[in-house]
């Protein structure tokens, strides 16, 4: 099955879907848009070795 196939398909079951079940079909997809673990990991790293954010120390003097 080709991208463009696959995406009519699922917009037709979209279509199809009733209204209440609209809200948690949301919540999914953005779960499958938002970075995987890694990718997230990953920018973490850079933006520690470019000396991006706060040291934890910082902000929690009490632990």
């Amino acid at each position: 099955m080709t991208e463009s196939l696959l995406r009519r398909e699922i917009k037709k079951a979209i279509d199809r879907l009733p209204a209440d079940r609209l809200s948690s079909l949301a919540d999914y997809v953005a779960f499958l848009d938002s970075p995987t673990l890694r990718q997230r990991i990953e920018q973490a790293e850079r933006d520690f070795k470019a000396k991006k954010g706060v040291n934890w120390r910082d902000v929690r003097n009490d632990v």
